[in-house]
């Protein structure tokens, strides 16, 4: 297994609070890589043999990292982060589920929700959600949602995506096909094929934490 660990996976500019910033990304960097290059986990996964992680648990322990990641850079705000529905001004009906929806604080209800949850799924009013993000494991072009979009406009103006990786030569494909989606934004983890190593994205990293940042403005 190789993962891109040189030096250039390190920010330029040297701030401080930069570096702060980056360093719950490249530490899910290092560990969702490392699942996704392991020699056996390939074999597995070429095999689609029965007992591999599948790419929806996968999906999910990215968006709970995600979670952890954006309400550290949202402390001291009056937003936050969580997993759930959108529920509607009457109501009635909720969006889809949200990978991550970030809100004003507050919520209408959770579902088994404790000091330490084994789930923790929010009820938001959309009026108070600002962004949701749909998380996706591996990323190919033509694994865009549009309809995901759609469905989610009544609820929130701002519909983000963030895939744990995608290929190096589809990243640009990916990124204009989920604007023409209705996606505002397209961020990766990293970029890694069968054919190449693992490469951070750490520019991409630091765009997503001005973004959530404007978010809370």
């Amino acid at each position: 297994m190789e993962v891109n660990r040189s030096m250039n996976t390190s920010p330029s500019t040297g701030h401080l609070g930069q570096l702060l910033c980056e360093a719950p990304f490249r530490q899910m960097f290092y560990e969702f890589s490392y699942w996704r290059m392991d020699t056996f986990i390939r074999q597995m996964e070429k095999e689609r043999r029965t007992g591999r992680i599948l790419a929806f648990v996968r999906g999910l322990r990215l968006s709970a990292n995600l979670i952890y990641a954006i309400r550290q850079i949202l402390d001291g705000t009056q937003l936050t982060a969580n997993w759930g529905h959108l529920l509607d001004e009457s109501d009635t009906f909720c969006s889809r589920e949200c990978d991550v929806i970030i809100h004003r604080k507050g919520q209408i209800a959770i579902w088994n929700g404790t000091t330490q949850p084994i789930m923790d799924f929010r009820f938001v009013d959309q009026r108070n959600a600002v962004a949701v993000i749909s998380c996706k494991s591996l990323l190919r072009s033509g694994d865009i949602d549009r309809e995901y979009c759609e469905s989610m406009e009544p609820f929130v103006q701002k519909i983000r995506l963030f895939a744990e990786c995608c290929g190096p030569q589809s990243v640009e494909t990916i990124r204009s096909k989920a604007l023409e989606s209705g996606y505002e934004h397209f961020w990766h983890l990293y970029l890694w094929s069968k054919q190449t190593e693992a490469r951070p994205n750490s520019e991409g990293w630091n765009k997503f934490v001005e973004e959530v940042k404007k978010l809370a403005r």
